[in-house]
Parts: structure tokens; sequence; C-alpha cells
């Protein structure tokens, strides 16, 4: 029987079509490899086989999330942290796919905070952050209006046309759930 690579040097090869399918059925067919792969999303110094070991959890945790869910601090811990874009928009991609933790995160959601609005932060991060920020405040409705206020005063021509609307979509949002709850 032929032995499978392991997963670093798997995930040190090249991208190709269909790489991130072949390691994550990889992953589904043995997982008990599943905690080698959540190990390589903390290699600082390998930042391709931690983006690709990031990019894998993210599509694990669409079928798994109970796999991630007992890392959820950790993970939120490391997107505050990292540099790599990537990888952020990743952790920060599972993280919103997992039940808010409770209690919530005030670190976590202040790094939100800072970061949805942050000319220096991809796109996708700061989308990501806005609608983590809008989960965590419907798990703690009292927030809310600090949110919105942190939404509707954003210079928005600032920001990329994505941005902006996810920023109208959430203030939508939070528009519904105050009719919804009425208030």
């Amino acid at each position: 029987m032929k032995q499978l690579p392991s997963l670093h040097d798997a995930l040190s090869e090249r991208l190709s079509s269909g790489f991130i399918e072949s390691i994550t059925r990889r992953i589904l067919l043995h997982p008990e490899e599943f905690a080698e792969l959540y190990a390589l999303l903390f290699l600082k110094d390998e930042h391709n086989v931690s983006w690709r070991a990031a990019w894998a959890c993210d599509r694990l945790c669409r079928q798994h999330p109970e796999w991630l869910t007992p890392k959820r601090e950790e993970l939120m811990q490391y997107a505050m942290t990292t540099q790599h874009s990537g990888t952020k928009r990743l952790l920060l991609s599972i993280v919103y796919q997992l039940p808010v933790s409770q209690p919530l995160s005030v670190p976590f959601f202040d790094f939100c905070l800072e970061t949805m609005l942050s000319p220096d932060e991809a796109v996708a991060v700061q989308s990501l952050c806005i609608k983590l920020c809008y989960k965590m405040c419907l798990a703690e409705p009292e927030l809310l209006p600090e949110f919105r206020l942190y939404l509707e005063n954003a210079m928005q021509e600032a920001y990329s046309p994505s941005v902006r609307n996810c920023i109208k979509n959430t203030l939508k949002n939070i528009q519904k759930f105050h009719r919804q709850n009425g208030e």
C-alpha cells in the first residue's frame, strides 16, 4: 500500500486545481490526521503552509464545525496576532462559522471593531470583521447601539464598494432586528 506524503509536504507543494479539495478529502478519509493539519496552521516561519492549512480547516469547518468549536478561543487569538492577511481572513471565516463564545470575548470584539474599518486591512478581512461584530452583537444586544454608531459614522467613501455594501446590509439587518424585537 502506498504511503501518503506527510501533510506538511502535501501543503508545501505548488498550488494546482483541486489542491485544497484533495487535502480536505484526505482529512475526511483519515480524520486522525486533523490534529496534524491543525498544528500546521501555527507555523510562523512557513506562511504558505500555514495559510494552506487554514484554507483546508476553513473547508473542513463547513462540514465538521464540531472539530474546530473547541479551538475557537485559540483561533480568535491567532487571528488577532497573525500578520498574514490570507491566514487572518481564513481564521476569521472559521470563527464566523462557529457559535459565538459565551461569555463574549471582549478582546476579540474590540479587535473586530478596530479592524473592520482599518484601511490597512484587506477588504475580505474588513467585511468578515463587520459580520463577526454583528453576530456577536446578536448574542449581546446591548452592544448593538455602539456597533451601529461605528457603522453609521464610517466615512463610507473611503472604503471599497464591497465594504460599503457590507456596512449597508449590516445596518439594514440591525434595523430589522430592532423592528422584530419591538425596539
